[in-house]
Formats: C-alpha cells, structure tokens, sequence
C-alpha cells in the first residue's frame, strides 16, 4: 500500500448525473488542509518546464527505439522456439465457447486474460477508453475486434450505451472487466441493466461496495472470523477523538493511521503514526475534514515488507490464487512460498466460502507484531499477478466457466521457479529514468532466469507493440503538450504523472 509522505489535495468535482455505484468512486473531494514541508515546495519549484519535459519525452523515445532491435530478437526467438516445439500453454476442454468481452486494454492483465480464455477457444474483443486507441491487446492473436469507449466516470451515460452496443454487435456472453480501479465497479453496478444471458466476472455490486471499503471490509472478517488488523470508521472529527481517547502514546505502543476508506487518488494526504502527545494531532484530525460522504478510517500499524495476494472465486470457491511481495510500484511477480502463503491461501479460501464469491479479488497485506499476516484492504478486481499463473491449463476455466468448482489440487497456482517482469522497466530503471524506490531493481540473473510478463510464442505482438506502439503513442502527446511526468508503467501502459490514479 503506498504512503505518500507528503501531497496536497484540493479539488472540486463537476456535480453530474452518475449510473448507481459509481458514486462510490466519484466522491466530493473535500479539501485537505496541510502543511507543506520545505523540501517540498522545493520540489514544486523545481519541476521542469515544458521544454525540459519534451526533452526526456523524446529520450524516452529514442531508448525504446533503439532499443527495439533486441526487443525484435526476443520476440522473434520466442516465435520460432513456440512454432518449432509447441506451445508450452495447455488448456482444459471447455464445455461451451463463449463470446467475451475484455475491457481494460491498455493492461497487461488484459492481454494475459484474453489469451488465457482464446487458448480455451473462445471468442474475445477487447476494450479500452481513450487516449488508449493504439493498445498492444489490438495486436494479441487471440483477439478479433477492439473497441473504444468513453470514461465511465466522466461520460457515465455514452459509456453504458457503447458497451450495450457491442454486446449486442458481438453476441456477448461475458465480460471480464481488467480496468483502472477507479472505473471497475461500474462494471459490478452494470450487470443488473445487462441482457440475462450477459455475465460479469465480477462481484455483485453490493458486494463490491462492501469489499472496496476499508472498514466495511474490515468487518466482513471479524464477522467471519478471519484475522485482520484494529480498524475503526472515522466519519467525523468526534469518532477520532473517542477511537484514541486514553490510547498510549508511549514508544512500543501501537500506533495507528488514517486513511480514506474508499479508493481516491486525490486523497493522498500526509501520513503521522498517531497517537502522539501535541496539538499536530487535533490539527491533523481536523485536516482530514471526515464526513459521511468521505469517509476515512482508523487502522492499526503494520509491518514492513508489504505482500499482495490475488484470488479467483466460483460459488464461494478458491479457483485460482498467487502470493507476492508487492511495492508501490511492483513491476516484478513471483511466488512468495512457505508458511504465509499457505496462511494467506486459507484466509482467501475462508473469505470466499464466508462470502460466496464469484469474481475475482487483490488483498493486501503486512505483519503485525506477531508477525501474522494480515490483511489490511481488499480490492475487488483482477491484479497484474494473473501474468504468474499463464499457462495454467484452468485459468481460462477459472474466468470464464461458470460450472467450473475445482478441488484443492486444481487450484489455478503458479509455479515457484516462474519470474515474470517488465525488461523496459529494467532498462529505463538502469538508465535514470527513475529512482530506485518503492520498486524492484532486478540482477542480470534474475532476469535471464524469468521472462517478461507480456512475451509468449504463441502471441509475441502484445509484447512488441506494448514498448513500440502502445507506449510511444503516448509518448508522443505529452511531446505535444510539454506536460511532466513520473514514469512510465509497463506493466499498466501508461504514463505516471502527479495526481494520477
């Protein structure tokens, strides 16, 4: 979970006409009132102008192109090894060929997901909002038509009617939404307005709702039985001050922090381990301007290093599951195994059967003191983990097979050995593009023994048109517009800028 030190917040949102649930992500942003450190002002001040902005755009540019000769190599090598010995991909026959429609295409989850249900036979097309025209799932072999949408949190009106539109152009069956999380529970709110024979591979609304609210969340657990962290609502300034009435502020106490209780990329405020002795307490309680309509909530301290769980469910079933040690910006997938693995499976495992899932979930989580796992939000939508689990002969099953409830041992898992990674990720980290922080920075063997998350024999255009088409094509508005920016997300395919979701 990232903890931004430091960022101020204050906007005001067009009052518009929204499908239900999207209200739970379109919130009034209320003002954040906080103190802005020296250091940085100072990097306020330094940001660099349009023309220092267009030159590392157009350095970026030149280090994919130039870089493409290799990347061609790759792809190539992959290609041929695929055609000369078969595919390593198996898939478990499917009882009915679907039409399916996958949204979010401008994701590697999206192209991992589309493969994964088209190696099963089924039909799929792909989706995705603007400025995503030239999206590096338009080129996947196992996709037959991609399409562009508008947002659905700024168009909620035009958005449902193109979706309604291709449903019905393509004869859809299915829809698994790999979207944005600020865009993903207007698919769970649209399902209910869908034809009936039109499933989304999501959580219910109400359901999604629930699990997308840290404290609601919370007590999904408690109610279940399940282990999680201290977590209490804070809806106005009163609730905080009667959670930390008479709580310790001796060092070892437990600390807590707030945070808001539903997802919001602007709400990133500073961060104070509370509670503590002097008056920054009350000022910085007050600064979150808590209500009922922004809510936040009060959670206990966990314990470095951060891990991610990522979970498949049908009827209440476990159907595909991977454990990581993720980081705010986690560009590198493997299996964290051993006792926490199978402690954080088991929990998976009891939430789905407690809940009667169907849909898919991220579940974030640390150690408290103990050193148990637990878990401190969920995030009730497909995670880019589902790259580590590609080739597994019931993943398709597990995302589209409404029939399919597997025993234990048919769990959709990944191998321990298997490493998947972004390789222009590595290069633009070794280049300076970015600083090593809150990442993974991998040796030259680590990455000769994994392979990049988007690179399959059977399907090499997705990785090739993610860094020379997808990518660049975006590269070149902001050479346009001279606007800074962060990094750039491989995994995600986009361009990370301040403020962004």
């Amino acid at each position: 979970m990232p903890m931004p030190s430091m960022i101020l917040a204050s906007a005001s949102q067009k009052d518009e006409e929204v499908p239900e649930g999207l209200r739970q992500r379109k919130r009034p942003s209320a003002p954040v009132v906080a103190t802005q450190k020296p250091e940085a002002k100072a990097a306020v001040a330094a940001e660099p102008g349009p023309w220092a902005a267009r030159g590392r755009t157009l350095v970026a540019l030149l280090c994919l192109y130039g870089f493409s000769p290799v990347l061609m190599l790759w792809a190539l090598a992959a290609w041929v090894r695929h055609r000369l010995f078969g595919g390593s991909f198996k898939a478990a026959p499917t009882p009915k060929k679907l039409n399916i429609l996958v949204t979010g295409g401008k994701m590697s989850k999206a192209s991992a997901v589309a493969r994964a249900v088209g190696r099963h036979g089924h039909k799929v097309v792909t989706a995705e909002i603007m400025p995503y025209k030239f999206c590096h799932t338009c080129f996947c072999s196992y996709v037959s038509a991609h399409y562009v949408l508008p947002r659905p949190t700024v168009e909620p009106a035009k958005w449902e009617s193109t979706i309604m539109s291709i449903v019905e152009a393509e004869d859809t069956d299915l829809i698994i939404p790999c979207t944005a999380p600020v865009e993903s529970s207007a698919y769970a709110h649209l399902a209910k307005r869908l034809p009936a024979k039109v499933k989304v591979f999501a959580f219910d609304a109400a359901v999604t709702d629930e699990l997308d609210n840290k404290f609601t969340f919370n007590q999904v657990l408690v109610k279940a039985g399940l282990p999680c962290p201290e977590t209490a609502k804070m809806e106005c300034l009163e609730d905080a001050l009667q959670f930390f009435e008479g709580k310790s502020t001796s060092e070892g106490s437990r600390k807590y922090i707030v945070k808001p209780a539903v997802y919001d990329p602007k709400a990133r405020t500073e961060i104070l381990f509370l509670p503590i002795e002097d008056e920054k307490q009350l000022e910085y309680l007050k600064s979150r301007n808590a209500s009922k309509q922004v809510p936040y909530v009060i959670q206990e301290v966990l314990q470095n290093p951060e891990y991610g769980c990522y979970a498949l469910y049908n009827k209440g079933a476990l159907t595909g599951f991977e454990f990581f040690e993720s980081a705010a910006s986690c560009l590198r997938y493997r299996q964290e195994s051993g006792k926490n693995y199978d402690d954080v499976k088991n929990l998976c495992a009891g939430l789905g059967k407690a809940m009667n899932l169907t849909g898919q979930l991220t579940l974030d989580l640390m150690h408290n003191s103990d050193g148990a796992m637990l878990p401190i939000e969920c995030n009730p939508r497909i995670h880019s983990a589902v790259c580590t689990l590609e080739g597994h002969k019931n993943l398709g099953l597990a995302l589209a097979d409404e029939g399919h409830v597997p025993s234990d041992a048919d769990v959709v898992t990944s191998s321990p050995k298997t490493l998947k990674y972004w390789i222009m990720d590595q290069v633009f980290l070794r280049a300076g593009f970015w600083k090593h922080k809150n990442c993974f920075k991998l040796s030259l063997w680590e990455m000769l023994c994994g392979t990049d998350a988007l690179l399959h024999g059977d399907d090499p255009l997705p990785f090739l048109t993610m860094y020379l088409v997808q990518i660049p094509s975006l590269l070149l508005l902001e050479l346009v517009a001279g606007t800074p920016w962060l990094k750039i997300d491989f995994c995600i395919g986009k361009i990370v800028k301040e403020g962004g979701d």
